[in-house]
């Protein structure tokens, strides 16, 4: 049999109350005693309780609302058990409330009656914790059954409030809604009993400070205007945009290590005498862009990308080369670069940086890639924190190369230094892997020959 939730009336004096916050939604299975929903008066603020085991079939009061005393604010139905939605809760008929004869309300305790008291298990540690006797407590839940509000409003009528040396009085609604708010309730006049501050008192504070202006922004004086504005558009808002999404989408992390490169500076120089007579001049960047494949194909973890679906191990290693402009930076796309020979990446590199500098690189020339290297060494930059070209998951950056003194062989020689940064994606690769890519790396730039094996 389905079993209303209705409005209690929680004093002499109530005759509507708020709907705080519902604590379940229709469908929910409850069982008696569950608390179900918040009631808001200026006096308390109370869980009520559900008065019987079932599922709630159907919430008649919204979350705010103001519903007149046996309002039926929800309906109980047992398992299974099919009633009809009802439109909109019933406002009943108002009952004049007598007050009870004083027998029933004395001033000091009675005795504990014959027949048991109905009380809920909430009520029952509520009335324990503020030593009441349940007897003097009269129950508004079915069947004359003691509530949890039922206690609240018989703490507020008889059980004084403490009184410490410079407290406030102020109702618990009342003190509930100046936290919310933020409010100190030492800057807010009672307008309850004896000054006490009540939940009205609080809420005009709270319209009083919407309607407050905001301190004016002072303007930029002439003094320090801007001598010129550079547009967001075009290719800056799309560095802009990437930028952004680097940052906020991949958990980036950056290795940096310190790679002898004397043996790398001369095989280089080596090649460039050999390649001559072909007008073919390899840069370190082409020499690492084969460092860099021949590493990927060791570790595909680094040439994946991460999708809805997972990490995706991408089939080709496409190495991007950061070419910096006038005002912005391209990436064109070195494709298979693993399976291709230095000259030929070396003129892919000098076409793309020519077409670049020209505005000549196509759309195809820009897609595809799968790392990233970018070299900062030309600009005297040791080492620094290459940001992620997203959706790639690592980058490389390159330092310049200094001569100093360091340890080799057990004794002290000048040698070519040069510092690496590996940025990549924590959430695709670990520190562990990402650490041993980037010694594979540098592996094979203090023994280049390795290339050869």
């Amino acid at each position: 049999m389905a079993v209303e939730l209705t409005m209690p009336q929680m004093d002499q004096t109530m005759t509507t109350g708020t709907i705080g916050k519902w604590l379940v939604t229709e469908g929910d299975t409850v069982k008696e005693g569950d608390p179900v929903l918040e009631i808001e008066t200026d006096k308390v603020v109370h869980e009520m309780e559900s008065p019987a085991d079932g599922i709630i079939a159907q919430i008649l009061a919204e979350d705010g609302s103001t519903v007149p005393v046996n309002a039926v604010l929800a309906i109980i139905t047992a398992p299974g058990e099919k009633v009809e939605r009802r439109d909109s809760a019933p406002i009943p008929t108002e009952k004049k409330v007598e007050k009870p004869p004083p027998a029933l309300m004395p001033d000091k305790p009675i005795s504990t009656p014959l027949t048991p008291i109905k009380a809920s298990p909430v009520a029952r540690h509520l009335a324990e914790a503020q030593n009441i006797d349940l007897a003097q407590v009269k129950g508004s839940g079915p069947g004359g059954r003691i509530v949890e509000a039922d206690v609240q409003i018989y703490i507020e009528r008889h059980v004084p409030e403490p009184v410490e040396s410079g407290r406030l009085k102020a109702s618990p609604l009342a003190r509930r809604l100046a936290k919310e708010h933020g409010l100190e309730l030492k800057t807010l006049a009672g307008s309850g009993p004896d000054g006490r501050i009540v939940r009205d008192d609080v809420l005009r504070a709270v319209e009083a400070a919407k309607i407050i202006p905001p301190e004016p922004v002072p303007e930029i004086s002439p003094e320090i205007a801007p001598t010129q504005v550079i547009p967001m558009t075009g290719m800056r808002q799309i560095i802009a945009d990437r930028m952004t999404l680097s940052s906020q989408a991949a958990a980036s992390v950056t290795l940096n290590t310190e790679v002898d490169v004397t043996e790398f500076v001369e095989l280089r120089n080596l090649l460039n005498q050999k390649l001559s007579a072909k007008a073919v001049k390899l840069s370190y960047t082409d020499l690492l862009v084969k460092v860099v494949a021949n590493a990927l194909r060791q570790y595909p973890r680094l040439n994946s990308t991460l999708k809805e679906d997972g990490i995706h191990l991408m089939e080709e290693i496409n190495i991007g080369i950061a070419v910096a402009l006038e005002d912005g930076l391209v990436v064109p796309v070195i494709t298979n670069a693993d399976k291709k020979g230095l000259s030929t990446i070396s003129n892919e590199i000098q076409t793309f940086a020519e077409n670049a500098r020209n505005n000549q690189l196509s759309p195809a020339d820009l897609r595809g890639g799968t790392f990233t290297i970018t070299n900062l060494g030309m600009f005297g930059i040791d080492t620094f924190t290459p940001i992620i070209n997203p959706p790639e998951c690592a980058i490389l950056g390159v330092g310049r190369i200094v001569k100093k003194p360091i340890v080799h062989e057990g004794e002290i020689k000048i040698r070519s230094m040069m510092g690496l940064s590996l940025s990549f994606d924590h959430r695709i690769v670990d520190g562990t892997p990402a650490a041993q890519f980037l010694q594979t790396v540098t592996e094979y730039i203090g023994e280049p020959y390795l290339l050869l094996v």
